[in-house]
């Protein structure tokens, strides 16, 4: 079973339709940021694309946030 998540889409770090980008694009923002934070790959509607998120960033469901299916947690 998939984890739903909510996220407002501006807080979006980045979005690729590629996984392997996308995953690369994490890699250098952890490299360049505080080690301790989580990353998160989610899915877009539709499953268009993968949308990377700051795991602090998650929020409760509101107008302002959209529902998201987590594909990937980095460490």
């Amino acid at each position: 079973m998939e984890e739903t998540v909510f996220f407002n889409l501006g807080n979006a770090i980045a979005a690729k339709r590629d996984p392997k980008e996308l995953i690369k694009e994490a890699q250098i923002v952890k490299d360049n940021r505080d080690p301790l934070g989580k990353l998160v790959i989610v899915e877009g509607k539709e499953g268009e694309s993968l949308i990377l998120f700051d795991l602090a960033d998650q929020e409760e469901p509101s107008e302002q946030t959209e529902p998201f299916k987590v594909k990937k947690i980095i460490d």
